[in-house]
């Protein structure tokens, strides 16, 4: 799998949820985040949806919702074609999407969260509790090793 640019991605990820129907920036980032567990920066997500516009990918109307005037975004006729023009990719996001999301089912981010605060404490920890901590790591490691045979 190749890399990919967040960019690039949430550019995809854009146009592909707008390929289902149309839906003003926090639909869009809500969607995001339900998809891959992270939320996209609004500094981010605005200033490319302005550059999707730009480039004929998207196109945007103003509609009131209650009280509120949202920008509701389109996906235009130029959009889906480089959509399915970049079908690969995308089918490349899809895996990294279920991926990360299995990760995410698995505890994964909780236990890489864990490693950073041993990392930021190790000067504060005792001998015993690093002899301790040392044993738990060969332990697991070992039984990750097993549990994944020929595949680890």
């Amino acid at each position: 799998m190749r890399k990919i640019r967040l960019k690039r991605y949430l550019s995809l990820k854009i146009l592909e949820i707008l390929s289902t129907g149309d839906r003003h920036g926090y639909a869009l980032a809500k969607e995001i985040f339900t998809t891959i567990g992270l939320k996209p920066n609004t500094s981010l997500l605005y200033p490319l949806l302005r550059i999707l516009e730009k480039e004929g990918l998207i196109s945007s109307r103003k509609e009131t919702h209650g009280s509120r005037l949202k920008k509701v975004y389109t996906i235009t006729e130029k959009g889906l074609e480089y959509l399915e023009a970049n079908k690969p990719v995308v089918d490349e996001v899809r895996v990294f999407e279920r991926r990360m999301k299995e990760l995410k089912e698995l505890g994964i981010p909780e236990l890489l969260m864990t490693l950073k605060s041993i990392y930021e404490n190790i000067d504060k920890l005792g001998e015993k509790e690093k002899r301790f901590l040392k044993d738990l790591v060969h332990s697991f490691h070992f039984q990750l090793r097993t549990m994944m045979g020929d595949y680890y």
